[in-house]
């Protein structure tokens, strides 16, 4: 009897963190000030997630998973982890989302007509396409307003590292509190 006292005690606690966390699970008649520590709560827990980059790395490890489409997610997430601890400590090349085949294909699709130079605006379109957020919006040209190949697959590749390395160094700069 005891045992299930201590286990009812342990619930309630557990459920008032978890209604803390989750305020939406929070029956309707809240009062004010519990509604503005929960409030206050959920922002901290936010500015946590943004400051850590914990959206960026899931929407990588997610992102990976919905285009490989792996038979066993959980073993590809482990390695996709491992790989990008790898990365970030400089010892293996990142896995990235897409690979140079991948480029070429996206060039060949955004060109105009038969050209070898796609024009800016196409480059800045497949940019956004990839999901790639930081990139420069004038790179070099051989012909002004157009971009080749090789500047368009180098451009896309080292932003794809650029974002992966800050995501994974920016979650690495952080000590526990």
């Amino acid at each position: 009897m005891n045992k299930n006292v201590e286990h009812s005690q342990h619930d309630v606690r557990e459920n008032e963190k978890l209604s803390s966390i989750f305020p939406l699970q929070e029956s309707a008649r809240c009062q004010p000030n519990r509604e503005n520590k929960v409030s206050r709560t959920t922002s901290e827990e936010q500015n946590y997630l943004n400051e850590r980059n914990i959206f960026d790395i899931f929407h990588f490890l997610l992102s990976h998973v919905i285009v490989h489409q792996p038979s066993n997610p959980i073993q590809y997430l482990h390695k996709l982890l491992d790989d990008l601890i790898l990365f970030r400590a400089g010892l293996k090349e990142p896995r990235l989302l897409w690979a140079e085949r991948h480029l070429n294909a996206m060039f060949e699709n955004i060109l105009f007509h038969d050209s070898e130079f796609l024009q800016l605006d196409g480059y800045r379109a497949a940019m956004k396409m990839m999901g790639i957020r930081s990139y420069d919006p004038c790179p070099a040209q051989l012909v002004e307003g157009y971009v080749d190949r090789e500047t368009f697959c180098t451009e896309a590749l080292n932003c794809m590292k650029k974002e992966l390395l800050h995501i994974t160094n920016e979650s690495a700069k952080r000590t526990p509190a």
